[in-house]
């Protein structure tokens, strides 16, 4: 019997991201306020050391009723904690760069624990690469260009188990250059519009995410990446343009121009006119968890 409630961790790891990812999405909670999660991490190390505990001193029906209950109130803790939590102090900052002389192309890479990232193009930036507006709580983010290499990080000078910081931008980029974007995070709310942008590529690390991508037109066969856990990505295409996704994972669906899938394996869909286009989109996403909808804007 003592193995029993041994097992009792990782099911509430799993119903607590699942319970978490739902308030998120039906708007109980503000997927910005996810970060205060990384807060709670000496919380693991309670459950744990309580559930040995247990299995020292009781048997039986009681100590499986005990463990139980220590889990939900863990699990009940951490969504209190989530709602009530009084904010820290916020701060905000403007970064811009000049565009080089003779730059062909840029690339984009965002680092950090948790995030709300807003890009969209801005045709009128003249001779600046981008434009970032941040809103951060404890230290600054960093900001870097090499010969348009572009790289934003969560700037967090202690031990990153102990504190987690929020972390939002806002960029605009100039459209005048090509751009590769990629963004490694987690616990994010991501909204890109690349309406009127260059895209080459686009890849998203992230979990407990929410994606809404809107995509300009595409040069190219143009790939998209996206891996994570318990992530509902929106996408839109201009009409007219060719796009194939291939989704792997456990527990997925897809709603793709009003065709619906779902599937706990591999789901895949393409427009009629992908098989032979010149220009398009190909999307791959991985993970579990995953609600992906897929259609079209009229630009």
């Amino acid at each position: 019997m003592q193995s029993r409630y041994r097992s009792f961790f990782w099911p509430a790891v799993l119903i607590l991201v699942g319970v978490l990812a739902l308030l998120v999405n039906i708007g109980a909670i503000s997927g910005d306020r996810l970060y205060l999660l990384f807060d709670l991490w000496p919380l693991i190390l309670i459950v744990i050391g309580l559930e040995i505990i247990l299995r020292r001193t009781w048997q039986g029906a009681q100590a499986d009723l005990a463990g139980a209950l220590i889990v939900v109130l863990a699990i009940a803790g951490s969504i209190g904690y989530l709602a009530l939590s009084p904010n820290p102090a916020v701060h905000r900052q403007d970064v811009s760069f000049d565009l080089t002389s003779g730059l062909e192309k840029a690339s984009l890479e965002i680092d950090a624990a948790a995030a709300t990232v807003n890009i969209s193009g801005g045709g009128d930036l003249g001779n600046k690469l981008f434009t970032a507006h941040y809103t951060y709580t404890g230290q600054g983010p960093t900001t870097a260009d090499s010969n348009g290499e572009v790289t934003i990080g969560q700037n967090e000078k202690n031990a990153p188990f102990f504190r987690s910081e929020k972390f939002e931008v806002d960029l605009r980029l100039n459209t005048t250059l090509p751009w590769a974007v990629t963004i490694d995070t987690a616990a994010t709310t991501d909204h890109l519009d690349f309406t009127g942008v260059h895209l080459t590529n686009l890849a998203l690390n992230t979990a407990a995410s929410h994606d809404d991508i809107t995509l300009g037109a595409a040069s190219g066969i143009v790939p998209v990446s996206i891996d994570g856990a318990a992530m509902t990505v929106n996408i839109h295409r201009p009409s007219g343009t060719a796009v194939s996704i291939a989704i792997s994972g456990a527990g997925v669906t897809l709603d793709a121009d009003g065709h619906h899938q779902g599937a706990v394996g591999d789901v895949n869909y393409e427009t009629p006119d992908f098989a032979g286009a010149t220009d398009g989109y190909k999307v791959e996403i991985s993970g579990a968890a995953c609600t992906v909808r897929l259609d079209k804007t009229s630009a």
